[in-house]
């Protein structure tokens, strides 16, 4: 992993947070530490957003952002051969995953990976909460 690397876990929220006040403890102590270490990480808590993120359009859009580089929305959809609209529409549900963010520059809206990273870890712990709301309150209605 290189370390402009956004790790992108689900449900890994208190190993993240106890990772991270171990860095700030070692920081301050004025010990040293590898820096992937200090990567920026972006947690799911909702497998819906994992989904999400692993949609195929989803993940050819991510891979064009990160491969060409882009100029604009409309480039996006021209490199990948879609309707703008539908691109404007995942690109924005990316930067709402926190994934991808747009840069201004004129009427121009620029996708890039977030914080400007170039490539994306993925990392599920297991065992995964399959048990959505929805479920449950069906669940709990037939009890």
């Amino acid at each position: 992993m290189t370390t402009n690397t956004l790790k992108i876990t689900y449900g890994q929220r208190e190993n993240n947070q106890r990772a991270a006040r171990e860095r700030l403890r070692r920081a301050e102590a004025g010990d040293e530490f590898d820096e992937q270490e200090a990567a920026f990480i972006l947690n799911f808590e909702d497998l819906d957003d994992v989904e999400r993120l692993m949609r195929r359009l989803n993940l050819q859009l991510l891979d064009t952002v990160a491969s060409e580089r882009p100029e604009s929305i409309r480039e996006t959809a021209r490199l990948v051969d879609r309707d703008y609209k539908e691109v404007h529409r995942n690109l924005e549900e990316l930067e709402a995953l926190g994934v991808i963010e747009f840069t201004t520059d004129g009427n121009r809206k620029r996708p890039i990976l977030r914080e400007g990273t170039e490539a994306i870890d993925l990392s599920i712990t297991f065992p995964i909460d399959t048990d959505t709301s929805e479920s449950a309150s069906r669940r709990e209605t037939s009890v």
